[in-house]
């Protein structure tokens, strides 16, 4: 919830969820730190008591919305401005309901020690599941995010005095601070174990789980942007890495070693062979070859199954050696360390490291270190001894090697045919040389993830061609040749790509583009020469769109161009009521606003359609079909002008496309706005 209300500061990039996964990471350390330090107190009520007073510390500054003043103003790298503004905004309630979970387990455990209070930690995951996909569906599309802070902070209020009750009934029943440090019936160890862990066994605490937490992110990462560009997609692996967190620690009969550990070592070499194969014929031929719908769904079917059997394996083993209960407070801190350092390599180190999302690749070879040595060390049925060993040894031998060679070939034939490839906060950006045998529709293309965000021509003659969504036949192509009869024009840009529509540019033209990535900023201007060959003045704004124009005077354009919704992270504010009104004081009276509604996902026609409804501005919908090589892609522009004048001229009158209105799409504000009312 408070990633969706900061995600629009951000320019809507999905870094912004991996940087909260890595707060909560860090601050789920901090509260299970702080739970394992109290439970030192020889009462129990003291520890409820103390913790209840903490709780209500928490109330006067109550809701938990973020204050405006946590804006950025440019678009460096804005991680450590999100952690600090979780902090200050978060910090301290989500740092107690952390602890609260370790806490109440332990007394459990001191209530009644013949119980498992692991079934607790279950319950607790399920509830987290449970939260996670009913939010988008059931709690989104009914309140507003002003609502949803002040709905949750009423709900922290109802938490508190439960937990009073909880300290009142403790205070009866006046338990001791005390479990007994042998082993209880409910825990199945091996005879030769002793009570206290080995050193090992405290190292896999915290390795397994921060191997499961970096798979997580480097999953979610590769999926949702190389892989398919499908809005709501990382719910799945979110989902897939509670529930085996649900599996594991509910039940010891769930979880199998040698099954899990077999059946993840052959889905990870049959993975990265498919990696292999796919990436060899991604980019094979004279232009970009798209899977059909049905190898996508197989494709995103086969990462999220490789996903849930190393995730099981993960935490089957942690939860395999877990310690007796008066460990416990201990045990969930070196977890929650774990996954938090899980997700401080994803999120910190690797877009430092890695100018791909290798930790994918990366995670998956490790896990398959992981599940062969399990696999080995596991027992098997009537096989005899040697020929058991030698089938592990044979596997162990081969599966590895393959592993390591698919993931090498994997990693260099997706490199093969890049230029510049680099990473940062707001993803991965990748070049690529399109039709290189043919001199005619040669060019170089620039990717975000799998989506195409521009394509010039390496013809000399052909280098200012407009192409992909921008060509002379577009919507934005009619626009420009409406507009330039009138004269000169001052054009704004939301959303840079590689410079495509400074092509448009004449001698006393101004263009002004807005773009939150600095690296693509560099890109434009080398390789791509847009920029650099128009006639036109160019200048470049940097941060996020909408908070630059909120501070600058207006700019009178005659023309503003929002080119910023091809992917599936949709930055929702330049869409709202709040944002159409800003344009409106930066263009002329009769200017023109156009919308880059292109989108394969997403009913963006529906959103734009609402506000030219609201303010009875005229407004035309032009499309483009697909041609036969990457120079020209679908495309569909929404224009919208306050007064009747240039959409009914020749030639956009005649290029008009009907437009169709979902009913059920709300006007969309700053305070209420839903993708999942527009998935197609």
């Amino acid at each position: 919830m408070v990633g969706r209300m900061i995600l629009p500061w951000f320019g809507g990039t999905p870094a912004v969820w991996t940087t909260c996964m890595l707060f909560f990471q860090t601050m789920l350390v901090a509260g299970y730190a702080y739970a394992a330090v109290l439970v030192k107190a020889r009462r129990i009520v003291m520890q409820a008591v103390l913790h209840l007073a903490l709780l209500s510390v928490v109330l006067p500054f109550l809701p938990i919305t973020p204050s405006d003043v946590w804006k950025p103003f440019d678009g460096d790298v804005p991680t450590m401005r999100i952690l600090g503004m979780l902090l200050a905004c978060v910090g301290w309630p989500y740092f107690l309901l952390a602890a609260t979970s370790t806490l109440v387990q332990h007394w459990f455990a001191c209530v009644d020690p013949a119980r498992s209070p692991y079934r607790l930690y279950t319950l607790s995951n399920f509830g987290s599941l449970g939260a996670l996909l009913t939010y988008p569906w059931m709690v989104e599309p009914i309140w507003s995010t002003r609502d949803q802070g002040w709905i949750w902070s009423w709900l922290y209020v109802v938490l508190a005095i439960g937990f009073a009750a909880l300290a009142m009934l403790l205070w009866r029943m006046q338990p001791k601070n005390r479990v007994a440090d042998s082993r209880q019936t409910w825990y199945k160890a091996t005879p030769d174990r002793s009570v206290d862990p080995s050193w090992r066994d405290r190292a896999a605490w915290l390795l397994l789980p921060a191997l499961a937490s970096l798979m997580l992110l480097g999953v979610t990462n590769y999926l949702c942007q190389d892989v398919a560009v499908i809005p709501f997609l990382w719910i799945a692996p979110l989902s897939i890495y509670l529930l085996s967190l649900i599996i594991c620690f509910d039940r010891d009969a769930w979880y199998h070693s040698q099954w899990f550990s077999f059946l993840s070592l052959v889905a990870i070499a049959l993975l990265f062979g498919l990696s292999a194969i796919e990436s060899i014929q991604r980019y094979n031929g004279n232009r970009v070859a798209h899977s059909t719908q049905l190898d996508l769904r197989w494709m995103i079917v086969a990462y999220l199954s490789a996903f849930f059997l190393v995730c099981m394996v993960c935490h089957g083993e942690t939860v395999r050696r877990r310690p007796a209960l008066h460990l416990l407070p201990e045990f969930y801190l070196s977890v929650a360390f774990g996954g938090a350092v899980g997700a401080f390599v994803v999120a910190i180190l690797c877009p430092l490291i890695f100018s791909t999302y290798f930790e994918f690749n990366l995670g998956f070879l490790l896990c398959a270190v992981l599940s062969a040595t399990v696999w080995v060390n596991s027992r098997f049925g009537p096989l005899s001894s040697s020929l058991r060993r030698r089938l592990k040894l044979f596997a162990f031998g081969l599966a590895i090697p393959l592993i390591a060679i698919s993931c090498a070939q994997w990693w260099m034939t997706d490199r093969s045919r890049a230029l510049p490839q680099v990473r940062n906060f707001y993803g991965t950006l990748t070049v690529r040389e399109l039709s290189p045998d043919d001199p005619t529709h040669r060019g170089l293309a620039l990717f975000h993830g799998s989506t195409m965000h521009g394509f010039q021509l390496l013809a000399s003659d052909q280098k200012l061609k407009p192409t992909a969504y921008f060509t002379s036949d577009s919507g934005i192509g009619l626009a420009f040749e409406a507009l330039h009869k009138r004269g000169p024009l001052k054009v704004g840009v939301v959303g840079l790509g590689i410079g495509t529509l400074a092509a448009y540019g004449t001698r006393d033209d101004t263009f002004r583009f807005y773009e939150i990535n600095p690296l693509v900023v560099q890109i434009a201007f080398d390789p791509f020469s847009f920029l650099r060959d128009s006639a036109a003045q160019i200048e470049i704004v940097s941060g996020d769109a909408r908070l630059s124009l909120e501070r600058e005077a207006a700019q009178e354009f005659d023309l503003l161009i929002l080119d910023a919704f091809s992917s599936d992270a949709v930055p929702i504010h330049l869409l709202t009521d709040e944002a159409v009104g800003l344009y409106l004081k930066h263009i002329k009276p009769q200017g023109v606003i156009a919308f880059q509604v292109t989108n394969r996902n997403l009913d963006l026609v529906s959103v734009v359609a609402r506000h030219a409804e609201k303010r009875t501005f005229p407004c035309a919908l032009v499309r483009q079909e697909q041609a036969v090589y990457s120079e020209k892609v679908p495309s569909a522009w929404f224009l919208i002008e306050q007064q009747r004048s240039l959409l009914e001229e020749s030639p956009i009158v005649d290029a008009k496309a009907p437009i169709s209105i979902n009913n059920t799409v709300p006007l969309w504000t700053d305070n209420y706005h839903n993708l999942f009312q527009i998935l197609r």
